[in-house]
């Protein structure tokens, strides 16, 4: 069992920097699931996340992994008003109690080892137990000793079965099976022996949910039937589309995929919808809906930020096969954390977006499926086919009506190009003046499957070959409408040909200093020289050797790279496929961060993507569950020193965080004295923005007083760039 101190995180309807350090989530929640109430609260479960209302001031909260939960993907709750605590449960049979400000996980279930499925279907409370409807049997969970306390298997012959729901007639439990209804005495000392249940009837029907209520037991065994709930002697039952109260039935436009219906105390009706959220009706009537700001969904393939917005593109294809036909198209938050969707509708019935770039405010989407769809705020620009881009945007060899753009990215002259699977000329472009071009690298069309593509310093396009092709790098010698100087260049694991750590490439990217970081199923390969590649001199990709001891590894050797992200300060976010995401310096050779699931509010160790807001250093986390942010230290760095800004500033006796300084010019040396002229502090900004913990070279807290900054640029010229009022 441990124990989390529980934060709450208000929704606000302004957007907030959190604190260096901290870490902030964009979860979707328009998709309601399950609904559980307290003497206070709404709870809603949406898009296997928890957010609740408060039902006298109607403010929304949210809850996850950043505020204390233990885990992600929630199934069901319910509150024990006797007790003041709510109880957590999750697909992956994980348990969490909620109870006086503290979170207390029972993971019990989730760590046991058990063959055949493993989930919980239903929570049902009666004094201080939690009687859960799981596929294992009905395990029962002591609330206030915070503990399993009993399982109840319950069989057929040697057959377990799976009990979907339960309730009480008196002292007698009554379990809804996936074979039946089965009941026993709860008195009975021994319940875990099979023997003591017995059938209720002789039906073997697979029943769901199951209500006893006024001498009557409600019984769901129609597919009909989503839900049943009863509260104060009131039964609701949910369908797809309707809501009935005892025999009076609720029906609404915004009624589209129903979950689950629920009466609270005060007679307001509530319904979870999958596709329009949490529902609020009084006397059969709409009141209103209540879902916090997030993306149309959590799935994601590809995330960017692009001019102070996040976008999530939630395209997708089979290993670059089939398509997925994904229609939610591409989610935005602007910088007041306020998301707008763009469906396959709004995108000209355009599916599976897999990438987005930006140029005078026209957004440009990658789809697997129809091509690049052009949008300015909100309206269609252009969609570009074979037809209208001279046959550049060419379709695939075996389909006359499918183009597969897989990555798109403006050169230095505004120029924009992309990558196109399965034809023969790959690689496209569309100049300033609307012109396009494509061009070949003599390869067989068939199974010629593209992924990444950067744009490095000298204007060469590196570009990701699919399923274990290697990388190309082409070089159009600024002269784009002649291809008879072209250059290009398949690069492998040989020697003179790219000395690739493995053939089977999954990111790439160029950092401040030039170096093309290439991820593979085998860590990563630095070209340190990409001018040489067109050369007669060695540009083959080196690894980061880590020294230990006697011993030495390849920076990342046994890790699939999925994504590269270099900060401000030249660091490398690395996400993985299994192991988080590390944040390495910038030659590698130190870990500076490692972040999992475990020992972080991470959602998940497999990352999708990485986006970084070089402004304030917030770094965008994408995983396979949802993306989540981290406040890191790195900004962008001004050319020219002038106006610096201090956050907090005054520093009060209450705050114990990370001072960070910002606007500086890049790695800036900073000395903090007092105004005696006292060195305090000395150290190097990280891109624009340098962090002091408020304490002398002693580590001891700084008196009351004014401080000053200096800042020293790379020619050594120190000035004083600002002033910190700390008050003790």
């Amino acid at each position: 069992m441990k124990k989390i101190l529980l934060l709450i995180l208000p929704v606000i309807l302004t957007a907030q920097d959190v604190k260096i350090g901290n870490w902030k989530n964009y979860l979707a929640y328009n998709s309601a699931s399950y609904i559980a109430e307290s003497n206070s609260n709404i709870y809603c479960i949406a898009n296997g996340s928890l957010y609740y209302l408060n039902k006298s001031d109607e403010s929304v909260s949210r809850m996850s992994k950043i505020n204390g939960l233990s885990d992600v993907d929630l199934n069901k709750a319910s509150y024990s008003s006797d007790l003041n605590l709510l109880i957590i449960t999750y697909n992956n049979c994980n348990i969490d109690i909620v109870s006086n400000n503290e979170i207390i996980n029972i993971s019990d279930i989730k760590r046991k080892e058990i063959a055949g499925l493993k989930e919980i279907n239903n929570i049902i409370l009666k004094d201080s137990i939690a009687y859960l409807s799981t596929s294992m049997g009905l395990i029962l969970v002591d609330l206030e000793k915070k503990e399993i306390k009993d399982t109840y298997r319950i069989r057929e012959s040697s057959e377990g079965v799976y009990v979907n729901s339960c309730c009480f007639i008196g002292d007698t439990i009554v379990v809804a099976t996936n074979n039946g209804l089965y009941f026993a005495d709860e008195n009975i000392s021994n319940l875990s022996d099979y023997s003591s249940w017995g059938r209720l009837n002789n039906a073997y029907n697979d029943y769901d949910d199951i209500v006893y209520n006024n001498g009557n037991l409600f019984i769901d065994s129609l597919n009909e039937v989503v839900s049943i709930s009863v509260n104060q002697n009131i039964i609701v039952t949910s369908y797809r589309d309707s809501v009935c109260i005892n025999n009076n039935c609720i029906k609404d436009v915004r009624f589209e995929n129903i979950k689950y219906g629920l009466i609270d105390n005060d007679l307001n009706v509530w319904v979870a919808d999958s596709i329009n959220g949490l529902l609020k009706f009084k006397n059969n009537s709409y009141q209103t809906s209540y879902v916090p700001e997030g993306p149309i969904i959590n799935n994601l393939f590809n995330i960017e930020y692009l001019n102070d917005k996040l976008y999530l593109c939630h395209g997708g294809h089979t290993n670059y096969s089939s398509n997925l036909g994904l229609k939610s198209g591409v989610s935005i938050k602007n910088v007041f954390d306020e998301w707008t969707n763009y469906d396959r509708y709004d995108l000209d019935d355009s599916k599976d977006i897999l990438s987005v770039a930006e140029k005078n405010n026209i957004q440009y989407y990658a789809s697997w499926k129809d091509g690049i769809i052009a949008m300015e705020e909100g309206d269609l620009v252009e969609k570009y086919n074979f037809y209208n881009t001279n046959g550049a945007l060419d379709t695939t060899y075996y389909s006359s009506g499918r183009i597969r753009v897989s990555d798109l990215k403006f050169d230095l002259n505004g120029n924009l190009w992309g990558l196109s699977s399965e034809v023969n000329n790959p690689l496209f472009v569309k100049t300033q003046d609307d012109n396009w071009f494509s061009f070949s690298m003599n390869q067989d069309r068939v199974g010629l499957f593209f992924d990444k593509l950067i744009i490095d310093s000298h204007n060469q396009k590196w570009g990701v070959i699919a399923r274990g092709g290697g990388v190309f790098v082409y070089d159009d010698n600024n002269t784009i409408s002649n291809a008879a100087d072209d250059r290009f260049k398949i690069l492998n694991t040989n020697i003179g040909f790219g000395g690739l750590p493995s053939m089977w490439v999954y990111s790439i990217e160029e950092d401040l200093e030039g170096a093309i970081w290439i991820g593979t199923d085998k860590g990563i390969g630095i070209i340190y020289n990409p001018s040489y590649v067109f050369s007669n001199y060695n540009f083959d990709a080196q690894q980061v050797l880590i020294q230990d001891g006697d011993y030495g590894q390849y920076l990342l050797s046994e890790e699939k790279i999925k994504c590269i992200k270099i900060d401000q300060a030249n660091r490398k976010w690395i996400g993985t496929e299994k192991s988080g995401v590390f944040l390495v310096s910038d030659d590698g050779l130190e870990q500076i961060l490692h972040f999992t699931s475990k020992n972080s509010p991470l959602l998940s160790n497999n990352i999708i993507d990485i986006a970084i807001n070089h402004k304030n250093g917030e770094v965008f986390f994408g995983t396979e569950k949802g993306i989540i942010s981290y406040r890191s230290d790195a900004t962008t760095a001004q050319e020219i020193q002038s106006e610096t800004h201090v956050f907090p500033n005054p520093v009060r006796e209450n705050y114990n965080g990370p001072i960070a300084i910002n606007g500086l010019v890049r790695n800036a040396n900073i000395k903090i004295t007092d105004t005696d002229g006292n060195l305090i502090f000395d150290g190097y900004a990280n891109g624009g923005q340098a962090i002091w913990n408020g304490k002398n070279k002693n580590n001891v807290r700084v008196s009351t007083g004014v401080y000053l900054v200096f800042s020293s640029d790379e020619t050594g010229k120190e000035k004083i760039v600002s002033k910190i009022l700390v008050i003790n």
